[in-house]
């Protein structure tokens, strides 16, 4: 689930660096601290007071940050500082604090089933104008975690 809220990050991260209305930052729980945020809280309400800039703030693994780690978020997502974004592969109810998750709305991704991934596979290759034999987009090469990446990577070591 983490790598579809990967992509969906990268293309909100695409989306402001286009329109230049926001700033994107993306940090990972497994190597960030309390002083990354602070850094990032940092430039984060330099942009707003200059250049009436949001920031949105990707963590990667969130369930990582220990609650302590997990508070230093609140105020700054109060002022509005910070828009904070989180993935994490964890229940959320279980492994953030409530006081964090009070302030966030919860955005559960489902598993793609075998003909999303199939319609998905089919559409980036007549976009991308790559021809391959049918059986490469058969959902016989779909696991079953129903995993978007698997087939690709499939596909890219067979051929």
């Amino acid at each position: 689930m983490c790598l579809y809220m990967t992509t969906l990050a990268r293309i909100i991260a695409q989306q402001c660096k286009q329109q230049g209305s926001c700033r994107f930052v993306q940090l990972s729980a497994t190597c960030s601290g309390v002083s990354d945020i602070k850094q990032v809280v940092t430039q984060a309400h330099n942009e707003q007071r200059m250049f009436k800039r949001k920031t949105i703030l990707f963590i990667d693994e969130i369930h990582r940050f220990s609650k302590l780690q997990q508070d230093s978020f609140l105020p700054h997502i109060e002022n509005g500082t910070i828009t904070l974004i989180g993935a994490t592969t964890e229940t959320p109810s279980v492994q953030l604090n409530k006081a964090l998750l009070s302030r966030c709305r919860v955005v559960h991704l489902e598993k793609l089933t075998i003909e999303n991934i199939e319609i998905i596979l089919k559409r980036a290759l007549s976009t991308l104008d790559v021809q391959i034999i049918a059986d490469a987009v058969n959902s016989t090469e779909l696991n079953a975690d129903a995993n978007i990446f698997r087939p690709c990577y499939n596909h890219h070591r067979t051929y």
